[in-house]
């Protein structure tokens, strides 16, 4: 299992995860994410990445009585993800995070297009931040950095805007919705 224990600039970590990511016992704060670089995960680039932005969509049913006043029956807040890149490397051999780090789990525009082909069905979204110290000590626990969602995708689009010899960019965009 591969674990995420170093320090992320908010939000620069995005993972996608076919296996419910879990605490390790072991360390504090690290967390399991899977097995197979590429497969099971991956982490997506910040290169070209715009704002990601997130969205609430409350469930409830509002109805008026008949004295006027409003009832709401909440049943739940499901969230909303949309992300999209600019002038992104179609192969992941030209992104930021390759050159600077050998993983193999990092993904650029085919490694996403990818993913979104072989996942018509929930998978996990997780997003690590880099947060206010909450208790206090000056080290901040891994745990109150991550955020992790079961998601499917809603929308993936991206254009070709400029063929290489060596790889293409692309505008890509994104929109997921929790499961």
């Amino acid at each position: 299992m591969t674990t995420i224990e170093r320090r992320w600039f908010r939000p620069s970590l995005m993972v996608f995860t076919d296996s419910q990511p879990t605490p390790t016992t072991a360390s504090i704060g690290t967390w399991n994410i899977g097995a197979v670089a590429g497969t099971d995960y991956i982490f997506v680039t910040d290169d070209g990445r715009n704002e990601i932005q997130l969205d609430c969509d409350r469930i409830e049913y509002k109805k008026r009585m008949i004295n006027g006043r409003m009832r709401s029956y909440h049943v739940a807040d499901k969230m909303k993800f949309s992300v999209s890149w600019d002038r992104l490397p179609s192969n992941k051999s030209y992104i930021s995070e390759v050159k600077n780090n050998t993983s193999a789990a990092w993904a650029a525009g085919k490694e996403l297009l990818e993913w979104y082909k072989n996942h018509n069905d929930s998978f996990y979204l997780m997003l690590v931040y880099d947060t206010p110290d909450p208790e206090g000590t000056g080290s901040i626990p891994l745990k109150y950095k991550i955020e992790t969602y079961n998601v499917f995708f809603e929308n993936f689009s991206y254009n070709i805007i400029q063929r290489g010899s060596l790889f293409d960019t692309w505008n890509l965009s994104l929109s997921l919705v929790e499961a």
